[in-house]
């Protein structure tokens, strides 16, 4: 069965515990889930608010972090332990897999259909990582840092929270059907003129997602039972109008009414305020909602822009020089004693890209060889179905490896690689790279998408550790809540945010030779690995940047490899 951790800050049939932790409880009354429920006694952080969770009609056992899965606690709570070597964490995969199980669990077809449901169109509910959905990042990290900070100096103003603003207009748009863009663009509408009429007659959203409760209702619903029993006040139904409906629709819910009483709430008496609305952008949530199709804010990469970029990082006077060859090439990596199912053949690459995946694996696997130390764990982040990963655990059989993906397919087959090699070093974690707390020593990552490959040598420099990366997808770059652009002090002075981003859209113009715009592809490429190298040396590391080789082996062919100081002297062979 599978064991969920959350943390608590008390022990008692009404407990204080984060907003995290009362949100998974709640989805696991919901679903009526017999998930083994842990709960960790932990120290509050006294900056962040916490909420009255009723325990009595759970069944659970609290436990000290020494009493959970050692692979478990390298994650953020709340995080479910799978089996012996697996685990997911992060908000929403947590209640996603609850979900799951209890539906796969339930021998009543009708009743699993209902929890299936939850999961939204193609069970894609809040699947994809916050830092590439605007969904997403409302539900697990706006919504939930709204919870966080109220105060009572925040409720003293008479301003209610921006993510209900957000929410509310939101419920003002068109509710999501998958497809309509393509629909309602095609010539056949067009041709009979009812295109307009079919977006404009959409029915209003019953829920957050459309016309059943997935998920996502879940979380908002009791993020906003919170909100409306703390800003307690006649005229909030006025101010959210649609909110209040979705609210009260959500009341008539037999099995929200059962899962209220878990969530007893102390009203702040603060109905003699006069609230306001925050002023937000009318738009809603969905990345992939029609009008979001041609944002005003979409950056175009005109050449007159670029140029001008370029002008300004060359009046910076930094060297651009790549190193002659990438580090640790070396290093023997002998393709004929490695097994099949630790080849890119046998992770059922087609034909075509066997040769080239074989290359990069073996530029990114030599560096490793080279650096990494009996007993040492290293952590293959956004590894997909194991490439990598399992290449490394397979060579350095004394080195623990963790496999760090957040789509749950790909790290089902890489499961099942580790399981026919009978690898007995490999773990696995689902989660974005956010919830990710453990040490380790060595974290790798080949072609993780745009600012997946920043948040990857953040994490190793935070940790102390040596990082060999390449990276892709230079175009999507962009801010969130984690990190901003440029990266380093040297650019930050020279360029701004808006200037570096022509670069890096410029950086994804590395087509074939005869392309006229490939040269200057590179030539941003290498500024953007630049700033990234840079970044690594304010925080006392030896980075080296060169291609891969051959350079053929992949468009995006950097390759960044980053040496905290006090391990230069102990870069020896790992002695497996």
């Amino acid at each position: 069965m599978s064991e969920v951790h959350l943390a608590i800050y008390s022990i008692a049939d009404l407990c204080l515990a984060p907003i995290e932790t009362i949100i998974t409880l709640f989805t696991i009354k919901y679903c009526e889930s017999s998930v083994d429920i842990k709960l960790i006694l932990s120290e509050q952080d006294l900056t962040e608010r916490a909420y009255t969770i009723d325990l009595s009609n759970f069944v659970y056992k609290v436990v000290s972090v020494d009493e959970i899965p050692y692979y478990a606690s390298f994650c953020e709570l709340p995080n479910i332990a799978i089996n012996k070597d697996s685990c997911v964490a992060g908000l929403c995969t947590v209640l996603r897999q609850i979900v799951k199980d209890k539906a796969n669990a339930d021998c009543d077809i009708i009743s699993s259909m209902r929890y299936y449901t939850l999961l939204g169109f193609k069970g894609s509910c809040l699947m994809a990582c916050s830092e590439a959905s605007v969904w997403t990042k409302f539900c697990e990290v706006d919504l939930i840092l709204t919870l966080k900070s109220l105060s009572v100096k925040n409720l003293e103003k008479s301003e209610l929270p921006i993510s209900l603003a957000r929410f509310e207009c939101h419920m003002s748009q068109p509710v999501r059907l998958h497809n309509l863009y393509k629909y309602t663009m095609c010539k056949k509408f067009a041709s009979l003129n009812i295109a307009k009429e079919i977006e404009t007659s959409l029915l209003e959203h019953t829920y957050a997602e459309g016309s059943c409760i997935t998920l996502a209702d879940i979380i908002i619903f009791v993020c906003v039972h919170i909100l409306l029993g703390t800003f307690s006040s006649q005229m909030i139904p006025k101010l959210v109008p649609l909110t209040a409906k979705w609210y009260n629709r959500m009341l008539t819910d037999e099995f929200i009414i059962k899962c209220l009483s878990c969530l007893p709430l102390k009203s702040d008496g603060l109905s003699t305020l006069q609230y306001t609305l925050p002023v937000v952008v009318n738009e809603s949530l969905y990345k992939s909602d029609p009008k979001r199709y041609k944002p005003k804010s979409r950056i175009y990469t005109r050449q007159e822009d670029i140029e001008r970029s370029l002008q300004l990082v060359g009046d910076m006077k930094v060297s651009m020089e790549l190193d002659v060859a990438p580090f640790g090439i070396e290093i023997d990596l002998n393709w004929s004693d490695v097994p099949f199912d630790a080849t890119p053949e046998g992770g059922s690459l087609p034909p075509a890209r066997l040769q080239r995946k074989q290359e990069q694996l073996q530029n990114l696997c030599k560096p490793v060889l080279k650096l990494a130390k009996a007993g040492n764990t290293i952590v293959d982040f956004c590894s997909g179905s194991g490439h990598l990963g399992i290449l490394i655990a397979y060579l350095l059989p004394r080195c623990t490896v963790i496999l760090l993906e957040n789509k749950e397919e790909s790290l089902n087959r890489a499961k099942q690689r580790v399981q026919r090699l009978k690898l007995t070093n490999v773990r696995f974690c689902q989660c974005n790279l956010d919830y990710f707390k453990g040490d380790f020593d060595i974290g790798t990552s080949l072609h993780a998408c745009g600012l997946a490959t920043d948040l990857v040598i953040q994490c190793c420099i935070q940790k102390n550790a040596i990082f060999v990366s390449c990276p892709c997808c230079y175009g999507s770059l962009q801010d969130c809540h984690r990190l901003t652009y440029p990266r380093s002090e040297s650019f930050k002075g020279c360029i701004s945010n808006r200037e570096y981003s022509f670069l890096s859209h410029a950086a994804d113009q590395t087509h074939d030779k005869q392309n006229v715009k490939t040269k200057q592809g590179y030539k941003c490429m290498t500024i953007i690995d630049t700033d990234r190298k840079l970044f690594a040396e304010q925080f006392g590391y030896k980075v080296h940047l060169a291609k891969l080789v051959p350079e053929t082996c992949t468009l995006k062919n950097h390759l960044l490899v980053g040496i905290p100081k006090d391990k230069l002297l102990h870069s020896n062979t790992c002695e497996n």
